[in-house]
């Protein structure tokens, strides 16, 4: 079992303790995705973005590598009687889609966790026709509460490759090949940053 099926069953509660920032970030994204649009969310979790914003989009795909995340995802849907959504199991290195399959990616909380972020962004790009949206949080120099989340978090079994503060996640972005995202700031317990690249369109 690996520490993302662990998980699975108080991820959202785990969420929750973070509820102003979480509540921002999904109305962030909500607000970037086009109306009508088709949408792969990578890393999906137990599904709260891909919940947030099917309601304007034309059908989306809710992918992750853990079963037990994506069995809250399909409950969840369900629950919310959501029938624009699909749900596939597949690798952020090895996303089986053509080439601008979709008009917006989204792949959340993952890119401090891979070992080889430059291959996943190489593959997130290629999917997308128009952007790609990264919410992450912030877990480099926290103070007080916060800094005893995360040692908890690290104590089940959480294992991030990386941590940033909001300048440092602006230059890892640019680094591993997403030049000139736009950035968005979210205060919160854990504060947050959302990361927007564009496609640039061939002349």
């Amino acid at each position: 079992m690996t520490f993302w099926d662990f998980c699975a069953p108080f991820y959202d509660f785990a969420e929750s303790k973070n509820k102003k920032a979480h509540r921002a970030m999904l109305e962030t994204v909500r607000n970037i995705v086009p109306n009508d649009a088709k949408v792969l969310e990578i890393a999906a979790g137990t599904g709260s973005i891909t919940i947030s914003i099917a309601e304007k989009a034309k059908s989306v795909v809710c992918s992750d590598i853990s079963e037990k995340m994506l069995a809250k995802a399909r409950k969840k849907v369900s629950k919310h009687n959501i029938t624009n959504v699909s749900f596939e199991n597949f690798s952020i290195f090895k996303i089986n889609k053509h080439d601008s399959s979709f008009d917006a990616v989204i792949a959340s909380q993952v890119m401090h966790l891979i070992d080889e972020p430059e291959k996943a962004a190489f593959e997130l790009q290629r999917v997308s026709k128009n952007l790609v949206i990264m919410p992450i949080a912030l877990t480099k120099s926290l103070r007080r509460f916060s800094k005893l989340m995360i040692k908890i978090y690290m104590l089940l079994g959480f294992r991030p490759k990386r941590e940033f503060t909001f300048t440092e996640y602006k230059a890892f972005m640019n680094e591993i090949g997403f030049k000139n995202c736009e950035f968005i700031f979210i205060e919160g317990l854990l504060p947050m940053a959302v990361a927007v690249w564009r496609k640039t369109k061939a002349k």
